[in-house]
């Protein structure tokens, strides 16, 4: 009986009905809501451009506060509707499948019956692994549509690729092993495709190896990806934030999991810890990536999510991803706290970026829904929800890290061409205040003090870079790693500086 796998040159991507009032987090019709309400302030960017736009970001967000507009959503100045803050989880269902390849080429979508949706992670974990044709009709039905469009292919399964104790995936997706079992956080695959160099491409799933566990920081859609998820199956163990209600600014990932047939889902709190094989996962507060650094209207309404710590191999690895401060802490205090109960780390994988936003910009990012949290009196103050990059420098000075490896900012171009960090290649400029480069924090990190008398002073910690496919293995020396490089085709990095440590 022929047998056949899923490709790695396709993608999945889940499709939601929203029928609720305001939109849900789930299918971003919430943000599509406020720039409805907010025309008249996109018509005056177009018009007049941005700087004018946060210029007078006082006037043009009070005058969209009448009825038709973001007044809409509250009951009375500064308190939000229930019905914006807690989007109906019922109003929002699955109701089809995308499959797409190459950025751009045609897709096909597949409207997904409730009985098919139900076991949907169970055929397309058990289809990646290889299998036969299901002789039920409903799987059927899926197993034909996926034949035609080229998403399964001969079931021979490559090896595994030997990957380090550490490897850096790309964007959040971070791989780490034990030598006997291994984790994957915030997986987020994006096909093979003859648009990327031939000798650079995303990582499989195939060649990363079935992981042992997942585990989730949060649920924007670059870190909590259903349609990877979809191919790691239904029985691996997934471990995601506690979300006790789905809102606006987050997703009950446990719910959205069990819809499609995952039946080994956990949620995590704050402290809660996993031993997997021969790792020690703890997970830690997540604070920042929230409306304001501050004051804000509902702070019982959060992104919640975690980061996480990890002990195995006589190291610890912290991932503090989109990490910043606001209302309730800041990540500077938690490396503070986490050090003086777990103890100092070895490596920081730390998110960094340049995303210090007025309210009003947030209309123009994929996080409009923020605006209506905060309060009119800051409407013209910047927040900085995320670390740059002395921030992360900061972070992890006080963890008394030995190194960082900056991450949770694209890396290649399956993500920068999504709009997922810099632009690596030279083919487009970027802005450094928005997408710092990972080599700009080497150049904070060179120039952290200094005299007159001595020059530039450079931080105790090493900046470790990482390209996607890289990978770090411990060696046996505590002080001391490997980096295995991949083939990095552009000319602005050198693999040899990064050979050991």
């Amino acid at each position: 009986m022929t047998r056949r796998r899923l490709s790695n040159k396709i993608g999945f991507q889940l499709i939601y009905q929203d029928e609720t009032t305001f939109g849900s987090a789930v299918t971003g019709k919430c943000d599509t809501t406020i720039r409805r309400y907010c025309n008249s302030i996109m018509a005056h960017r177009q018009q007049y451009g941005l700087s004018d736009v946060v210029a007078h970001s006082r006037e043009l967000l009070a005058a969209t506060m009448t009825p038709g507009g973001l007044a809409d959503l509250y009951e009375r100045p500064g308190v939000l509707r229930e019905d914006w803050l807690y989007p109906d989880t019922k109003a929002v269902q699955p109701v089809a499948l995308q499959i797409e390849r190459n950025i751009g080429e045609r897709v096909v979508i597949l409207e997904l019956s409730p009985h098919l949706l139900s076991d949907l992670a169970l055929y397309l974990g058990e289809w990646q692994q290889g299998s036969a044709a299901p002789t039920t009709s409903i799987a059927r039905e899926l197993w034909n549509i996926l034949n035609d469009y080229g998403a399964l292919v001969e079931a021979t399964l490559p090896e595994p690729s030997v990957l380090g104790h550490a490897t850096f995936v790309g964007h959040s997706t971070l791989r780490l092993c034990d030598g006997k079992s291994s984790i994957l956080f915030d997986p987020f695959l994006l096909p093979k495709s003859e648009v990327y160099p031939p000798n650079y491409q995303p990582l499989s799933l195939e060649e990363l190896g079935q992981p042992h566990a997942v585990f989730i920081t949060h649920s924007h859609p670059d870190h909590f990806d259903l349609g990877t998820l979809l191919r790691i199956g239904a029985d691996t163990p997934i471990f995601v934030p506690e979300v006790q209600r789905e809102s606006v600014l987050a997703i009950d990932m446990a719910l959205r999991l069990r819809q499609l047939g995952f039946n080994n889902v956990h949620t995590l709190c704050w402290f809660n810890e996993r031993q997997i094989g021969g790792m020690r996962v703890i997970a830690l507060p997540f604070y920042g990536e929230q409306p304001s650094v501050g004051e804000v209207l509902h702070p019982e309404i959060r992104n919640q999510g975690n980061t996480y710590l990890v002990e195995y191999d006589h190291h610890r690895v912290a991932l503090t991803t989109d990490s910043g401060s606001d209302c309730l802490g800041n990540v500077k205090g938690l490396a503070d706290t986490a050090k003086d109960h777990y103890g100092s780390i070895d490596t920081l994988f730390g998110g960094y970026r340049g995303f210090g936003l007025y309210p009003i910009q947030y209309l123009f990012s994929s996080v409009a829904r923020y605006l209506p949290f905060v309060p009119e009196k800051i409407w013209q103050v910047r927040q900085k929800m995320m670390c740059d990059a002395d921030d992360v420098i900061d972070v992890a000075e006080i963890w008394n890290a030995k190194r960082i490896v900056p991450y949770s900012d694209g890396g290649a171009p399956w993500f920068w061409q999504r709009g997922l960090g810099p632009c690596l290649d030279g083919s487009q400029a970027h802005i450094m205040a928005v997408d710092p480069t990972p080599e700009y924090v080497c150049q904070v990190a060179n120039q952290r003090s200094g005299t007159r008398k001595d020059g530039a002073i450079a931080s105790p910690v090493s900046i470790c870079l990482l390209r996607p496919g890289d990978s770090l293995i411990f060696a046996e020396e505590a002080d001391k790693l490997i980096v295995e490089n991949q083939s990095w085709p552009y000319d602005n990095f050198s693999a040899s500086q990064n050979t050991k440590f």
